[in-house]
């Protein structure tokens, strides 16, 4: 694929994500509960991803599990806060401030990622010009929610 097709996906997970958000909140409120929500988002995903590989995986990579590190199944209970957190907040923040304030957080940790190569990131030192466009992000997002 080319560079400028990647960017329209990033673009468009983004615009989904600003429609998953509040669809969260939405089936939390139809059950009365973020966790009994959060297990039907799983669930879901969990058949999704079955018939995604059934379709188009490479079986003998399920093998592989075994040789990943222990430390990286956190991604699990990582994407569980995370669909809590969002499933809880946007009744009381809204869909636009959580946006905001969950990219500026992203920003600035991607920055830190990036910067040191962390879970073999590829390196993107900080420089003055990463530090004014993220300062820039942060200010709009302070100005925005405040």
């Amino acid at each position: 694929m080319q560079t400028g097709i990647y960017i329209l996906l990033a673009l468009l997970i983004g615009i989904i994500s600003a429609i998953y958000l509040p669809m969260n909140s939405s089936v939390s409120r139809h059950l009365g509960s973020p966790l009994t929500a959060s297990i039907s988002f799983y669930f879901v995903a969990l058949i999704t991803s079955v018939l995604i590989f059934a379709i188009f995986g490479e079986f003998e990579t399920i093998f592989n599990i075994k040789i990943v590190p222990p430390y990286l199944f956190l991604t699990g209970f990582i994407s569980a806060f995370i669909v809590l957190g969002i499933t809880f907040l946007i009744p009381i923040l809204g869909a636009r401030k959580l946006a905001i304030l969950a990219i500026a957080g992203q920003l600035l940790m991607a920055m830190i990622v990036s910067h040191f190569g962390i879970l073999e990131s590829p390196e993107d030192p900080i420089n003055v010009k990463k530090i004014v466009g993220a300062s820039l992000l942060i200010l709009g997002a302070v100005v925005s929610v405040s």
